[in-house]
């Protein structure tokens, strides 16, 4: 259970690279991975690049998820995280401007055949944080694949600068130090400086190389303040070296892919009732035709931890809590408040987050939560930024919409962004739970009375 405050939830629609997912050779989400080869190594790699197979058979989930670098591969002091074979899903609405640069911010094939990808970061740092390296690998008939590098390297010659717009969010890259073939003949690498709102999120730097059917994307990642994105030179290469150990698939198939680190989609309790999975939650979600006219949907995607909070109160912890450990899944929508006016960015909306997982777990974060609202009247939480968050929290009602719900008013303070507003419901029916904020920019928040019981209504339907 934790606060999903809509400041940082708008920001991860821009933050990670979204825009750099690149032309389908990965469904990760960050950009980056660079690296200053040696002749003698592009000389080879090339080689090897001519003699495969174009029309081999793209591999599995499994087999990519076998040969994804780790332990004595990887530079010395780099830890690796869990492996993942999460799609990017689509996102539909982005524009792209000028249209030229679409094949950088389209985020290429959200279905591949095969997909894996870990990030790396230099013990005893976080894997997954912001400032890591992330190897991606993603196969696709060689066909598909060689178009998107071929547009995007196009793309690359013209794209200094481009921007992707989603909702009323406007993402900006600045991009340079293109250099084609660093890896072979079907390469490229690049460095993005990437910015929203005149804010610097963070520079990265991408290295693509196409192997047969599969598609290699190393990334590197630094926030500012952190210096220039990590050395992904010898990823680049140690991964490489893995394809060419590529293992024979050994069951399952494109279609059900082997997950070797993912939740399962479905756990049975010791009662053997089904838990919830991401695509039950996902249709329980409220669609657009069942929330208010003057609202849009987003989405929806898998919603993902963050990481742990500094907080001022450590009794504040559990409405913080962003692990998802415990969960079997996650997920998450967001509705614009639209205005008439097309040119005006929206500064209301909703975020609605549905999870999984058994029931007495679920029930136990939620008293721990109304115990922490009960104490946390006022906190802070310092970003990674050195930038202070002053939350304070009114109007706390245990119960107002039914058994096991809470709802409260948040109202957020951060030096630079302004004050952000919210209204809250919290709520745990079965093995599902529920969190709907309603936020706004201009003034205190609305209570969406309609979408909170059509929600409620609808998580009851599948608790079990």
């Amino acid at each position: 259970m934790r606060i999903t405050m809509p400041r940082h939830a708008a920001t991860t629609v821009v933050v990670p690279l979204t825009a750099v997912a690149l032309f389908g050779l990965t469904a990760c989400e960050k950009s980056g991975g660079d690296a200053e080869d040696t002749p003698s190594a592009s000389a080879s790699i090339s080689a090897a690049a001519d003699r495969a197979d174009k029309n081999a058979t793209p591999a599995t989930d499994r087999q990519l998820s076998a040969v994804l670098i780790d332990g004595k591969d990887i530079p010395a002091g780099y830890g690796g995280g869990k492996v993942s074979n999460e799609r990017t899903p689509d996102k539909p609405g982005e524009v792209v401007s000028p249209a030229a640069c679409v094949a950088l911010g389209s985020g290429g094939t959200s279905h591949p055949v095969g997909h894996a990808e870990r990030s790396y970061a230099i013990a005893p740092g976080d894997p997954e944080s912001d400032d890591s390296v992330r190897v991606s690998l993603s196969s696709a008939p060689r066909d598909v694949l060689q178009k998107q590098l071929d547009d995007g390297i196009k793309a690359l010659g013209s794209c200094a600068h481009y921007t992707v717009t989603k909702g009323g969010d406007v993402t900006t890259f600045a991009v340079t130090d293109v250099k084609v073939g660093v890896r072979g003949k079907d390469s490229v690498s690049y460095k993005v400086a990437v910015s929203t709102n005149g804010r610097l999120l963070g520079t990265a730097v991408n290295t693509l190389v196409l192997r047969g059917t599969t598609g290699l994307a190393v990334t590197s990642f630094a926030t500012p303040g952190k210096g220039d994105p990590a050395d992904t030179g010898p990823f680049v290469g140690a991964q490489l070296s893995g394809l060419d150990r590529m293992p024979p698939d050994t069951g399952g198939s494109p279609s059900e892919p082997a997950r070797p680190t993912a939740k399962p989609s479905a756990t049975r309790s010791a009662e053997s009732r089904t838990i919830p999975a991401a695509d039950t939650l996902t249709a329980a979600l409220l669609s657009a035709q069942e929330v208010p006219a003057q609202y849009s949907a987003e989405g929806p995607e898998p919603a993902t931890p963050e990481d742990a909070p500094r907080l001022s109160d450590p009794r504040c912890a559990p409405l913080m809590d962003t692990s998802q450990d415990r969960r079997t899944a996650a997920v998450q929508q967001k509705y614009r408040k639209t205005t008439l006016d097309a040119t005006v960015r929206p500064t209301e909306g909703v975020i609605t987050e549905l999870s999984s997982g058994r029931h007495e777990v679920l029930k136990r974060e939620f008293d721990a939560y109304v115990a922490a609202l009960e104490v946390c009247s006022s906190f802070s939480e310092t970003n990674d930024d050195g930038t202070v968050d002053r939350y304070t929290i009114t109007e706390v009602s245990v119960g107002r919409n039914g058994a096991d719900t809470v709802a409260f008013r948040m109202r957020d303070d951060h030096p630079t962004d302004g004050r952000l507003y919210a209204y809250l419901v919290v709520a745990v029916k079965g093995d599902v739970a529920m969190q709907m904020a309603s936020f706004a920019q201009t003034g205190p928040a609305e209570v969406p009375s309609e979408m909170i019981d059509g929600q409620l209504s609808k998580v009851a339907e599948i608790a079990g």
